[in-house]
């Protein structure tokens, strides 16, 4: 075994820079905490034996797996126990190994009467009773699970004495923030009906349910959740992205009646029910080929007021405008997946990103850091994914811009593209329109230009295909300083067979559409059950796809994924919430030299979501953000890690807070967790 440093940012009031010492403890050169070298003297016996008495407990505490934390001025640091081999990739461990046996459970019969539940359910990552030790959190359709991670890659499921079941309830998105400000990290849970629950931890691992309180009930169709200090005012924020429910238009036997208005159809009822009743109210229009387009549901965005109180923001009161600079005039009623805060122009100030499923575009909100938002310009970026699952931000080629990549649903296999046509016609857009921003069929990878404006190279890259995707997560597994994209995937059911749709048309049409054999032809839609997908970056805005190498191709419907690291050896660990599976949980293997980083916060953003963080010294300049939510369903615990490089390198850590303070330490080692 290998012992690495954790260094602990922390930040201060006004502008901190501290200086990391020049190397490790030895029995002759102690580092005191302002970071100078003490020189041997009458007290070096003294020293000596603190030393010495130190190192035993270092080495016991690296065999158990527990951290020793050392102070220092403006940080504190702790060595952690690293393989010094090891195989580039994860190691997918069982249930009975670790203990965590949960599945997110969805019945055929339940996912053909609403098949929204089989968009899955999140996984949400965080120390909930401050041991050290990051723990699991698990949203699913019926009962959701808490584990507590009692060290040595063994965990304990604390479900029920921690009061987060949340019984009998379709859970969708997962994360844990401290919205309250009392230092440690509450619970937030997403719903198909019954809005965003909040709970409340007393420290120590055990929840008490604040959602009246909180303001975040309601009847949505709730899907991912992301938070951000959108205005600067210490507070995280929330921004909830919704769906619907139901979806009408996936039940084959659904009935319109119509009128004429002004020379157009307009939509009067539905399965009978009048289209002005309170479920159905601006739910439908009719669309530019005379179809029926089912609408969703606006998202919301959420001021907290530093108690753990929110307050939804109104889309029309000027807070959000279009690109053009006028006050929206209705709330957007998108097909919501996904959403992430990034700063994607480099002010500093959390913009917002939300991936829109169907033809729902994506909307892009570039924030003015006072809780104003307007859309991004027109020719920002010329083109986004059609049924945009995920988004994650980074920079990939290492230029200092941030870039990002949304999946979607492209098969990788030519037969499925041929089967998986999709039903939408294309639009035929005139001559010489730029500014349109169309909708493509593919994975999009949108590379910062320098001036806040992308161009989309997928099809470069060779990563513009990953089957039925839900998210990309953006992270350097081989740890040569380039971020790598791993991508779960898989669906129950191919619901893109145009065969099997047209069946169900003709069926329709012949008006031969019981409920019984509605359900035999939706199992008759086949499987996509599909191996997850890894791309490797090499560093030229090309990829290879390694999913299988690195032991990360495991078939079957993955779905809401977050990183931590659950052993504390400085490496990102792979948690993924799976559909009728078992949670996968992928050991990086990974034992090239690599420095982590935490923050520590003022109350309020004690994880110090919203910081940027460079890294110089290693094989090649990097940066990340630090983030709170933002992947599909599902919130990462917010240490990031970094490429280190050879062992006689030595690295320098800037952190930019979000309100523009700074915190810098150098000299830092290889092999260390800051």
């Amino acid at each position: 075994m290998q012992a690495h440093a954790t260094l602990e940012l922390r930040l201060q009031k006004g502008e901190g820079r501290v200086r990391a010492p020049d190397a490790r403890p030895s029995l002759d050169r102690l580092p005191p905490p302002d970071g100078h070298v003490v020189t041997p003297g009458p007290r070096l016996h003294t020293t000596l034996l603190t030393l010495l008495a130190l190192s035993f407990l270092c080495h016991a505490a690296l065999t158990a797996g527990e951290l020793v934390w050392q102070a220092a001025a403006g940080y504190r640091w702790a060595e952690l126990p690293v393989a010094s081999t090891g195989k580039t990739g994860f190691t997918l461990l069982p249930g009975s190994s670790t203990g965590i046996l949960f599945t997110n459970s969805v019945s055929v019969e339940r996912g053909i009467e609403n098949r929204n539940l089989l968009s899955g359910s999140g996984v949400a990552a965080g120390d909930v009773d401050g041991d050290g030790k990051c723990d699991l959190f698990f949203a699913g359709m019926g009962r959701s699970a808490l584990y507590r991670n009692l060290g040595d890659w063994k965990f304990q499921d604390i479900t029920e004495a921690s009061g987060v079941a949340c019984a009998g309830q379709d859970s969708t998105g997962a994360v844990f923030a401290d919205i309250d400000g009392d230092g440690d990290l509450d619970l937030l849970v997403n719903s198909l009906g019954n809005g965003v629950r909040v709970f409340e931890n007393d420290g120590r691992g055990r929840f008490k349910e604040v959602t009246g309180t909180a303001g975040t009930a309601s009847k949505s169709g709730g899907m991912s959740l992301a938070l951000a200090d959108v205005n600067g005012d210490g507070n995280l924020d929330l921004f909830v992205v919704n769906y619907r429910t139901t979806t009408i238009m996936d039940q084959p036997s659904t009935k319109f009646q119509f009128t004429m208005q002004d020379g157009k159809p307009v939509v009067t009822h539905v399965n009978g029910q009048p289209a002005t009743s309170p479920d159905l109210t601006n739910r439908f229009v009719m669309g530019p080929a005379g179809d029926v387009v089912e609408l969703g549901e606006p998202s919301l965005l959420y001021l907290n007021d530093g108690k753990g109180h929110f307050k939804p923001v109104s889309w029309t009161d000027g807070s959000f405008l279009d690109e053009d600079g006028r006050p929206l005039v209705d709330a957007p009623r998108d097909w919501g997946l996904s959403v992430q805060f990034h700063d994607m122009n480099g002010d500093g100030k959390p913009d917002v990103y939300v991936c829109n499923d169907l033809f729902s575009p994506d909307r892009i909100w570039i924030n003015d850091g006072k809780g104003k938002f307007r859309a991004i310009d027109r020719l920002a970026l010329r083109c986004t994914s059609t049924f945009s699952m995920g988004v994650d931000f980074g920079d990939l080629n290492r230029d200092g811009n941030v870039d990002f990549m949304v999946v979607d649903m492209l098969a990788t296999r030519h037969k499925d593209r041929h089967t998986q046509v999709s039903q939408t016609k294309p639009i035929r857009w005139e001559p010489g329109t730029i500014d349109n921003r169309p909708q493509v069929w593919h994975n999009t990878l949108q590379i910062n230009r320098g001036d806040a404006t992308f161009q989309e190279l997928s099809l470069f890259g060779h990563i513009e295909a990953s089957n039925w995707s839900w998210t990309p997560i953006f992270l350097d597994v081989d740890l040569d300083g380039y971020e790598d994209i791993l991508v779960p995937n898989g669906q129950m059911r191919d619901f893109q067979n145009v065969d099997m749709a047209m069946r169900i048309d003709a069926a329709r049409a012949t008006k031969q559409l019981s409920r019984a054999n509605i359900t035999e032809l939706v199992k008759m839609f086949p499987e996509f059950i599909t191996p997850s997908i890894a791309f490797r970056n090499r560093g030229d805005l090309t990829f290879e796809e390694v999913g299988a190498a690195w032991g990360f191709a495991s078939p079957g419907v993955s779905q809401g994924t977050a990183l931590a690291d659950l052993d504390n050896d400085g490496a990102l660990d792979v948690v993924v919430n799976k559909l009728n599976g078992q949670a996968g949980i992928y050991r990086n293997d990974t034992a090239a030299p690599r420095v982590a980083v935490r923050l520590k916060g003022l109350p309020g953003n004690v994880q110090g979501i919203g910081a940027k963080l460079q890294v110089r010294g290693g094989p090649v300049t990097q940066s990340q953000e630090v983030i709170c939510g933002g992947h599909y369903l599902s919130g990462a615990d917010p240490m990031r890690v970094f490429a280190a490089g050879s062992l006689p390198n030595r690295l320098t850590i800037e952190s930019t807070w979000r309100g523009g303070k700074q915190s810098v330490v150098t000299n830092c080692l290889p092999k260390s967790i800051y």
